[in-house]
């Protein structure tokens, strides 16, 4: 029950900001991009929040973590802290909103506010609430004496494992129902500081920051003195409840009923399914199909073949006799090992050259002003050449999987298929992943060659940020990682859920800002 609850919970997490989003859309055509641009907001608002809390410490206005300072009473550093969530995330808002001068409308801020809330609750709901209960999941019923760890440490993690085991359900939806919460102060937030630009009056931005501060304040202060944790979220549901009345009030006031109706969700259902149905037939007729199938069923199938013949090769070429003896009797993780590698290679290569052409190649060309000028989607139009890309993948994974599994079990005897389907099912994530890249390098990119350069860029920077000290692992790196620890049949294998909901995140954030900037394109 405990990994379907959280699974369920991580998956909302990430997925309800945009079920919202969509419906909003639908409602009053609010463009993407101001989705979009809310997700910049949250991130250029933490590149100064964080720092910013850490010279605060340094200047011992902020206490040191997990060190009690008399000087410093918890209130002060709860309304410290709230304040510059505050200063910093409102200020973001407000340079977003300088940014985007023609969008002034009530659900404008409603959808901006949506993306600062939603990237918040993809990442610090749906990533690391994934990635702990990953880790806290093996330590179940395990000697926690053996981890020697602090007295303090030794008591949280304790009351951790035992709300997890006492109701699964319970832990499970705290966190979601936590992001809402948020999701809704950043949404009413947002508007007070449109309203800002919309009166010319500051004073609006000033509430906004009070209203942040007390908020936070508040949320830091009773979560650290309640001794009953459970009335945290009702807590916190009465501190929101003015701003929630003040947006509804606000909306009833402003809000213009629809001029345009919307197509019918159907037909645009019907068209992206025609959209697919083009991709897919492209993928055949321009060979990159057999492309892909062709690169992948040859390493498929010479992985474990490379594996076991490699010191016979060795020994049959002259003069190198005398070093096949230093090369270790192959086994099946070398032909695991040696499978990984060179899909991960070859794949990474494929996703960045053949993706490059899916959008700036029909933009050059002038087929995507031909497609666009028929009732079709530009939502559509993106996500079909996604879909068709993924699809191609994943029966190139299919038929490589097998060819690698049937070798594998001649060569070196029985492994478990369910443990393989694992291994590839991570790698088609993490592939998918710069497939979503090499999309978004597309969309933005006036040339295929452009866009090359900018989608290898984006890669380049998912794989760098896999480099990071604490957060790496939840990176796509972290798909490999895992899927390597499945291939060495080890034993204990540490489980990624931080890496598997950060692949599906980054998939996510492409997708958006692929569409998001093609809708504001002239083609």
């Amino acid at each position: 029950m405990l990994i379907p609850a959280f699974s369920l919970s991580v998956l909302l997490m990430i997925l309800l900001p945009l079920a919202l989003t969509i419906f909003l859309r639908r409602r009053f055509q609010t463009p993407w991009i101001l989705f979009a641009i809310g997700t910049l907001t949250f991130i250029g608002s933490q590149v100064v929040h964080l720092p910013l809390n850490h010279l605060l410490i340094k200047l011992h206005i902020l206490p040191q973590t997990g060190v009690t300072d008399s000087a410093i009473s918890l209130l002060q550093s709860s309304l410290v802290l709230g304040l510059t969530a505050g200063l910093c995330e409102e200020t973001a808002r407000a340079v977003g909103y300088w940014l985007l001068k023609k969008f002034r409308n009530i659900e404008d801020g409603v959808m901006l506010g949506l993306g600062h809330g939603g990237i918040e609750s993809m990442v610090f709901g749906g990533v690391l609430v994934a990635a702990t209960v990953s880790s806290l999941i093996p330590l179940i019923g395990s000697d926690l004496t053996a981890l020697n760890l602090a007295p303090e440490q030794l008591a949280n993690l304790t009351l951790q494992l035992e709300g997890l085991n006492a109701s699964p359900l319970l832990a499970a939806a705290s966190p979601l129902i936590e992001r809402l919460v948020a999701m809704t102060i950043h949404v009413f937030l947002s508007v007070m500081v449109l309203q800002a630009f919309r009166q010319r009056n500051i004073a609006y931005y000033l509430m906004a920051v009070i209203y942040h501060m007390l908020i936070d304040a508040g949320a830091v202060y009773a979560v650290t003195t309640l001794d009953n944790q459970n009335l945290y979220l009702p807590l916190l549901g009465l501190m929101i409840l003015p701003g929630l009345i003040w947006l509804i009030w606000l909306w009833r006031k402003n809000i213009q009923p629809q001029s345009v109706k919307p197509r019918g969700l159907r037909l645009e259902w019907a068209l992206f399914v025609t959209a697919l149905r083009k991709e897919l037939l492209l993928q055949w007729r321009t060979r990159r199909f057999l492309v892909v199938m062709a690169v992948f069923v040859l390493f498929g199938l010479t992985s474990p073949l490379v594996a076991k013949f490699t010191p016979e090769i060795i020994k049959n070429v002259a003069g190198a006799e005398q070093f096949a003896s230093l090369i270790p009797t192959p086994t099946m993780t070398d032909a695991l090992t040696q499978y990984i590698k060179n899909l991960t290679q070859f794949g990474f290569i494929l996703a960045i050259f053949l993706g490059m052409n899916a959008v700036a190649g029909e933009k050059e060309s002038g087929t995507a002003a031909i497609i666009l000028s028929k009732p079709m989607p530009r939502w559509a139009f993106v996500l079909s050449k996604f879909t068709a890309q993924g699809l191609v993948y994943a029966a190139a994974f299919l038929v490589a999987g097998l060819g690698a599994y049937y070798y594998t079990y001649l060569l070196f005897g029985v492994f478990d298929a369910q443990t393989f389907l694992g291994i590839n099912l991570l790698l088609l994530l993490w592939l998918l992943t710069f497939v979503g890249a090499a999309l978004l390098g597309s969309v933005i990119g006036t040339s295929v060659a452009a866009a090359a350069g900018i989608g290898l860029g984006i890669s380049v920077a998912f794989m760098l940020a896999g480099t990071l000290p604490q957060y790496g692992s939840l990176m796509p790196s972290g798909l490999v990682s895992w899927a390597s620890q499945l291939g060495t049949n080890a034993e204990v294998v540490s489980a990624n859920g931080g890496a598997l909901a950060g692949g599906l995140v980054l998939i996510v954030l492409c997708l958006l800002w692929s569409v998001a900037l093609f809708e504001q394109q002239e083609i």
